[in-house]
């Protein structure tokens, strides 16, 4: 898997950086989609990953953006796209 990331980083507040460094670790630990998947489902951080994070599948790769955690607003340019 191939990780992007194609803009920079919002540090909203001091729980930000820390959440995506370990949803970044997340995704370079997947060898596969389904795997990445399965991880995204019962990792213990799911909560906390949506709370910084939204993310989707496309047929080959997962999309990544930043959401603010006090007012959910959805960053409009992608954060980091991972391609399989």
């Amino acid at each position: 898997m191939k990780v992007t990331l194609e803009s920079t980083i919002c540090e909203w507040d001091n729980d930000t950086a820390a959440v995506i460094i370990k949803f970044m670790n997340l995704l370079m630990l997947a060898k596969t989609r389904r795997e990445l998947e399965v991880a995204l489902d019962f990792t213990p951080f799911k909560s906390l990953y949506q709370k910084h994070l939204t993310w989707g599948f496309g047929k080959g790769h997962l999309w990544v953006k930043q959401v603010c955690p006090y007012n959910e607003q959805v960053m409009e340019n992608r954060l980091m796209i991972v391609e399989f």
